[in-house]
C-alpha cells in the first residue's frame, strides 16, 4: 500500500515524506500554503526549509520578512514564539537566484575551473540561461536534488509557478536530457567553420528541432560561441545526464509528495483537473488536492434553521438601533454568504469524486484577509 493510501489526512501525508512539491494555478494562494506546510514542519519537530520560484515573491512577504537570501535563511525563533508559535524544530526559507543557480551548475560540471570561467563568459551560455524554456524551473529542481542531497534537511518544500508553467517544470529535467543527447550534441563539436546554417539545418529532424529553439532562444549568436560551450562542455554531459536521471528518480520517488493547491472557482478547478491530468500522464503521483480560501456556511444557515435564524437577526439589529435600509443589506449580505458557500461546497464535492481514492483532501477555509505574517501562518496550520 502506497503511503498516499495510508494517510489519512494533509498532516499525515506530510509527516510522512521528505519533499512535499506544492503546484497550482495562480492566485489561490499556493505561496502561503507552501509557507504554511514549512512552518507546520517547524512546529512539529522537523527541520524544514521553504524555496520559492515564485516570479511575484511573495514568500517573504507571507513570513513577515522583505527579502529572502537565495541560500535560504533561518527564521529567527524568537519572532516565532512572538508570535505564539512554540517550535520544536527550526524553519528555513530560500528564493531562488536562476543566474547564481545556473553558474553554480556550470561549476559543478565543467571539466576544469578555468573551462567554467570560460563558459561563464560565453555570449551563448549567458543567453541560454536567461531564455532556454524551462530554464527557471530546471534550476529549481537542481537546487531542490541539490538540498536534498546536502542531508540539513528533513522537510522540503518547494513552491512552483503558476499551472501555465508547472508543466515546463514538471518536463524541466526530460527537456535538459534531450537537449544534451549526444545525438545531437556531435553536431556542434565538428569543425563548425566549414559549416553554415543552411547546410546544418538540413541535419536529423530533431537538430532541425533544436537549432529553431536556438535561434529563438539566443537571437542567432554565432556558431562559435555555440561550438565552444558544446565543446568544452562535452565532458561532463553524461554527468549532467545522469543527475538528471536521478533528479526525475526524485521527484516520482516514494519520500516526493505532490500536493495541488485549488481553490472553489470554477475556472481554477477546470485548471486544477487539467494540471493532474497531465501529472498523470508525466508519471509524477499527486497525493494530496488542498481547497485554500473555502468558504463557509455563516451561523445558522442550516435549513430547518435558516427563516428562525433571519427572524432573530432581524429583531437584533433592530433592537440595536440599525436602521431599515443596512438590516436589508446585511440580511441580503447573510443570504448571499450561505448561497456562496453552499455552490463552492457542491463543486468541491463534484471535484473530490474525480479524485482517486489514494489522494488526500484538505481545505483551508478563507481568512478575509491577506496572509502575510507567522501569527496568520499559525492559523493556517491549526486548519490542516
Amino acid at each position: 500500500m502506497s503511503e498516499a493510501a495510508r494517510a489519512s489526512s494533509l498532516t499525515d501525508l506530510i509527516s510522512s515524506h521528505r519533499v512535499v512539491v506544492c503546484v497550482g494555478s495562480g492566485g489561490v494562494g499556493k505561496t502561503t500554503i507552501a509557507a504554511a506546510l514549512g512552518l507546520w514542519g517547524a512546529l512539529n519537530g522537523r527541520r524544514s526549509m521553504v524555496l520559492t520560484i515564485d516570479p511575484a515573491r511573495r514568500l517573504a512577504q507571507s513570513l513577515g520578512l522583505e527579502t529572502l537570501a537565495a541560500d535560504g535563511e533561518r527564521i529567527d525563533p524568537q519572532r516565532l514564539a512572538e508570535c505564539g508559535l512554540a517550535v520544536t524544530g527550526d524553519m528555513f526559507a530560500g528564493m531562488l537566484d536562476q543566474k547564481s543557480a545556473w553558474d553554480g551548475f556550470i561549476r559543478r560540471y565543467a571539466p576544469t575551473p578555468e573551462a567554467a570561467e570560460t563558459i561563464l563568459a560565453n555570449g551563448f551560455y549567458q543567453q541560454l540561461s536567461r531564455s532556454f524554456a524551462g530554464s527557471t524551473e530546471y534550476m529549481a529542481i537542481e537546487e531542490l536534488y541539490r538540498i536534498h542531497e546536502s542531508g540539513r534537511y528533513d522537510l522540503i518544500v518547494l513552491d512552483t509557478p503558476p499551472t501555465a508553467y508547472a508543466l515546463d517544470f514538471l518536463e524541466a529535467p526530460e527537456r535538459l536530457s534531450r537537449f544534451l543527447d549526444r545525438a545531437t550534441v556531435r553536431w556542434f563539436v565538428r569543425p563548425y567553420a566549414t559549416l553554415g546554417w543552411s547546410a546544418w539545418k538540413t541535419a536529423s529532424r530533431s537538430v532541425r528541432y533544436l537549432f529553431s529553439r536556438i535561434e529563438d532562444a539566443t537571437g542567432g549568436q554565432t556558431l562559435s560561441q555555440i561550438s565552444e560551450f558544446f565543446i568544452l562542455m562535452e565532458e561532463a554531459f553524461d554527468g549532467i545526464a545522469q543527475r538528471s536521471s536521478r533528479v526525475q528518480g526524485l521527484l516520482k520517488g516514494p519520500d516526493t509528495a505532490f500536493v495541488l493547491v485549488t481553490g472553489p472557482d470554477e475556472q481554477v478547478l477546470d485548471d486544477t483537473e487539467y494540471l493532474s491530468g497531465r501529472m498523470e500522464k508525466l508519471g509524477v503521483p499527486l497525493k494530496a488536492v488542498l481547497m485554500n480560501r473555502l468558504h463557509v456556511e455563516p451561523q445558522g444557515s442550516d435549513s430547518s434553521h435558516v427563516s428562525e435564524y433571519l427572524s432573530w437577526l432581524q429583531h437584533y439589529l433592530e433592537a440595536h438601533g440599525v436602521d431599515a435600509r443596512a438590516r436589508a443589506w446585511l440580511v441580503d449580505a447573510y443570504k448571499e454568504a450561505c448561497r456562496l458557500a453552499r455552490v463552492e461546497a457542491v463543486r468541491r464535492d463534484a471535484f473530490e469524486l474525480g479524485l482517486g481514492d489514494t489522494v488526500v483532501t484538505a481545505a483551508v477555509p478563507d481568512m478575509g484577509r491577506d496572509v502575510h505574517d507567522l501569527a496568520t501562518l499559525g492559523e493556517i496550520v491549526e486548519r490542516f
